[in-house]
C-alpha cells in the first residue's frame, strides 16, 4: 500500500514563498545559480568523476600531481620573488590554500582529455597557464593558445591589479614549457573567433578574463560551437554572475565546481 502524500499546510507555503522572495531580492539573477551552488560543488577527483572520467585514471594522475606540484610552486616563487609581484609571492608561499585546488584541477583535465588544443582567455601572470602545460608536457602532446589584453592597469570584473612594470602577460611561465604556448594580445571578442576558426576544433576552454554576463556568455557559446564531444569547458569565478549556470542549465550540460572554478562537459 502506497503511504500517503505528506500533506503541505497554507502557513509552510506561506514561508517557503517569503523564503524565495527574500532570496530573489538580495541576489536578484544571481538567485538560481547561487541556489543551485552548494549541490554541485565537489573536490577536484569527484567533479572529474561526475562527469564521467574514469575513477583510476584520475587517481593514477593525481599521483602525478602530487609529484610534480612541490618542484613547480617552488619554481613559480622564485620567479614572482625575481619580478617583485608581492601578491603572487603571498599566495604561492602557501601551497596548502585551498584556492590552489584549482590548479590540481586543471592539471587533472588536462592530462584526462589529453587535448591537441586548449584555448584560455584571461593569462594574466601565467600561473594556471603553467599546470596547463605541465599537464600538456605528462601527456607528451598539444599546445595552449592563451589570450589577453594585457592588463596594464586594474581591469574591473577581470584583473584587481595590474601586471608587474615591463612584463607581458604569462611572464610566471617556465622556459622550458614555452615551446607549447602561445600569447594572442587583444580584446577576446576580437581574437576568439579568429584563434577558434584556425583552430577548427578545441578540446579544453578555460575562461578566466572579463567576469560579465555578456562577455561570459560570449566566450562560453564561441568555446561551445568548436569544443569537441567530450570536451571540457571550465570557468574561473563561475558565481560571478549567472552565466555559467544560465549556461549549462539551456544545454542541460552537467555543473560542478570546486570554490569559484566551474566546469562542464560537451556531451559525446
Amino acid at each position: 500500500m502506497l503511504a500517503p502524500l505528506p500533506v503541505t499546510t497554507p502557513t509552510q507555503i506561506a514561508t517557503k514563498g517569503a523564503h524565495l522572495a527574500k532570496g530573489i531580492v538580495r541576489d536578484g539573477p544571481l538567485y538560481p545559480a547561487r541556489r543551485a551552488r552548494p549541490g554541485t560543488e565537489r573536490s577536484p577527483a569527484g567533479a572529474l568523476a561526475d562527469l564521467g572520467f574514469a575513477p583510476e585514471e584520475i587517481e593514477s594522475y593525481e599521483r602525478d600531481y602530487e609529484q610534480i606540484a612541490a618542484e613547480a610552486f617552488a619554481l613559480l616563487l622564485e620567479r614572482a620573488r625575481v619580478v617583485g609581484a608581492d601578491g603572487a609571492v603571498k599566495k604561492l608561499s602557501q601551497p596548502e590554500l585551498a584556492a590552489h585546488e584549482t590548479k590540481r584541477l586543471i592539471y587533472l583535465a588536462v592530462r584526462l582529455v589529453r587535448p591537441e588544443s586548449v584555448v584560455e582567455t584571461g593569462t594574466f601572470a601565467g600561473t594556471l597557464s603553467t599546470f596547463i602545460l605541465l599537464g600538456l608536457r605528462d601527456n607528451g602532446k598539444g599546445r595552449l593558445l592563451s589570450l589577453d589584453l594585457p592588463a596594464r592597469k586594474p581591469i574591473p570584473h577581470a584583473a584587481d591589479i595590474p601586471l608587474p612594470p615591463r612584463r607581458e602577460p604569462g611572464w610566471i611561465v617556465p622556459d622550458d614549457l614555452r615551446d607549447r604556448f602561445e600569447l594572442v594580445l587583444g580584446d577576446a571578442r576580437r581574437t576568439l573567433p579568429p584563434v577558434l576558426e584556425r583552430l577548427g576544433t578545441i578540446d579544453l576552454f578555460l575562461h578566466d578574463s572579463l567576469h560579465t554576463t555578456r562577455h561570459m556568455l560570449f566566450e562560453y557559446r564561441q568555446a561551445w560551437a568548436s569544443l569537441r564531444p567530450g570536451g571540457l569547458l571550465v570557468t574561473d569565478d563561475a558565481f560571478m554572475t549567472p552565466a555559467f549556470w544560465w549556461f549549462t542549465r539551456r544545454r542541460a550540460a552537467p555543473l560542478r565546481h570546486i570554490g569559484a572554478m566551474g566546469l562542464t562537459r560537451k556531451p559525446a
